[in-house]
């Protein structure tokens, strides 16, 4: 199946109610996971980058963003199941244009400094731009809560996307996909909480572009088996999978004791690499998702 447009995974989730999960990868070894696990579970399924940490001017090593987007976009071309490339939640626009001049499938201008009034310009004119090239657009009116901090306990303000508000967001953007605020915090999996269903279906029956939910990693369980029957058609999930790596790299940085051959430890793709059962505890985490969300087997 390898690469196909945004539009074609929303139509085929549309189609059979389940939601594709977006995975979001920052090495080789966490891109493959995701391929493999969505090959081992015959799942459509979003690759791509965080749009935050790629640019950001903190970074101790500055790496070309064509580098990531040729490896996306080429494990999408020769995954055996539909696959796309997202470049996610940017606050750089220049790196938004970038992402669609390199090919991917998917992007995302987010700046959680603006209002949804200040974000209707900047992400209008990603829209026109990307829309010129073939690209889809995904964009939100606020981000959920913690986003990029440390939060200990769920705020107040969950930032809950009201229904006439976003019907007038999508028209004046012209946007592909809309990310909702229903009750989901970041708190990178340190606790769980519950979403506002009711008005996730009264936001499906509404909006008409693919809703999307961040933040899976701090919802129950329960609800998450639950959004994409209620209209939710893309999940983005980040804090488990990466906290499931680096615990197990870890452990098996732990284990491999002081008398180690430093070429089989890294790099080597034996059981005695370390970054070996990182990656595959990550994968299991990932084929779970998929079958929570109905993707596996819709491949």
């Amino acid at each position: 199946m390898s690469l196909v447009s945004f539009k074609q995974l929303m139509a085929d989730a549309e189609a059979g109610s389940y939601a594709v999960g977006y995975f979001e990868s920052w090495n080789l070894e966490s891109l493959l996971a995701v391929a493999d696990a969505a090959e081992a579970t015959r799942s459509p399924v979003i690759l791509g980058w965080s749009g935050i940490s790629l640019p950001h001017p903190d970074r101790a090593v500055r790496d070309r963003f064509s580098h990531y987007a040729a490896l996306g976009l080429d494990v999408c071309r020769q995954i055996a199941v539909p696959a796309c490339l997202l470049f996610n939640e940017s606050p750089d626009l220049e790196w938004v244009f970038a992402s669609v001049d390199l090919g991917f499938s998917l992007t995302m201008y987010a700046d959680e400094e603006l209002s949804t009034q200040e974000l209707v310009e900047p992400v209008r004119r990603v829209v026109a731009y990307a829309h010129a090239a073939g690209v889809a657009v995904e964009a939100e009116m606020a981000s959920p809560p913690g986003l990029g901090t440390h939060l200990a306990a769920v705020p107040t303000d969950l930032h809950l996307t009201d229904v006439r508000a976003a019907i007038d967001y999508v028209a004046a953007t012209g946007i592909d996909a809309l990310a909702v605020n229903i009750g989901q915090v970041h708190l990178h999996g340190r606790s769980q909480v519950s979403l506002d269903l009711g008005r996730l279906e009264a936001l499906y029956r509404a909006v008409p572009v693919p809703l999307v939910l961040h933040g899976a990693t701090s919802i129950r369980r329960e609800d998450l088996a639950r959004v994409a029957g209620l209209g939710v058609r893309k999940i983005n999930v980040g804090s488990v999978i990466k906290r499931t790596y680096f615990e197990t790299l870890r452990r098996a940085c732990n284990a491999a004791g002081d008398d180690y051959n430093p070429y089989e430890v890294v790099g080597s793709g034996f059981t005695a690499d370390v970054t070996v059962p990182a990656r595959l505890a990550m994968q299991a985490v990932v084929e779970d998702m998929m079958r929570l969300f109905g993707s596996a087997g819709k491949a």
